[in-house]
């Protein structure tokens, strides 16, 4: 079994079919998330949220292969390659600090997610369809709070130097998705009917993202001091864009 291709199916329902799978990975990142604080010891109030976290990222994903449906799609699974279903980065660092790596990446997803499906909810059209992004929707503000509280979390228990230290050097990475610049003359449009379930066009998509990113997450890890000086959001998507080129000009071989 393996997941279509973007070709394969009409945009409203690849849309959907694909936000359907990663709400489903989000709730076995926020399971994986949940163990660590357990293994830490934080407060009960912090392990509840957490909890709901995982509960909503589930029904988030029932919602979504609901729209698929609304869509026009047919019944069908969802498969998900494991390594989508685990957290990848800082695999050697303890417990702790990949607490602290997973709080901050969730930190900027669910923020940057806001504006997304604001837009979204403002292009749908039918009722159920409504319903259902205004559901996911009003779960991501709590999924932000969220995030940002725990970093708050731990940034009492650790200090704010350790964190400065850890984070800022993982901007580029964590940024990478929303500050990386892109060409975006060549991206596709929908028609009326296509917006109505939810879709939103795809320049104004990466444009809420990078403003998002850029504005407003990017300024929040300043206002706690989790920013060396000196390391601005330009910096950071400079620094992006060399990544990018650098693996542009350096492909990895293809194994297997």
């Amino acid at each position: 079994m393996r997941f279509p291709e973007p070709h394969e199916l009409p945009p409203e329902q690849y849309t959907w079919l694909r936000q359907a799978r990663t709400e489903y990975a989000a709730a076995a990142l926020c399971s994986e998330l949940l163990h660590w604080l357990h293994l830490l010891g934080v407060s009960p109030d912090t392990l509840q949220r957490c909890t709901r976290l995982v509960s909503d990222e589930v029904s988030h994903s029932l919602l979504s292969h609901e729209l698929y449906q609304l869509a026009g799609g047919e019944p069908r699974a969802v498969p998900t390659p494991p390594q989508l279903l685990t957290h990848a980065d800082d695999p050697d660092a303890s417990t702790v600090w990949r607490c602290v790596t997973a709080a901050a990446e969730l930190a900027i997803e669910e923020s940057v997610a806001l504006p997304v499906f604001a837009a979204r909810l403002d292009n749908a059209g039918p009722e159920d369809v409504r319903e259902r992004i205004a559901q996911i929707h009003r779960d991501e503000a709590f999924h932000r709070a969220f995030a940002w509280d725990l970093v708050d979390e731990l940034t009492e228990a650790l200090g704010v130097d350790a964190m400065r230290a850890w984070i800022t050097p993982r901007l580029p990475f964590w940024f990478r998705i929303y500050l990386r610049p892109r060409s975006l003359d060549h991206e596709p449009t929908y028609t009326d009917q296509q917006l109505a379930y939810g879709l939103i066009d795809r320049r104004q998509h990466w444009q809420l993202m990078q403003a998002c990113a850029r504005d407003v997450v990017f300024a929040r890890f300043v206002q706690r001091g989790l920013v060396e000086d000196g390391v601005t959001a330009d910096v950071v998507a400079a620094e992006v864009a060399r990544r990018a080129q650098d693996a542009a000009a350096h492909p990895t071989p293809a194994t297997g």
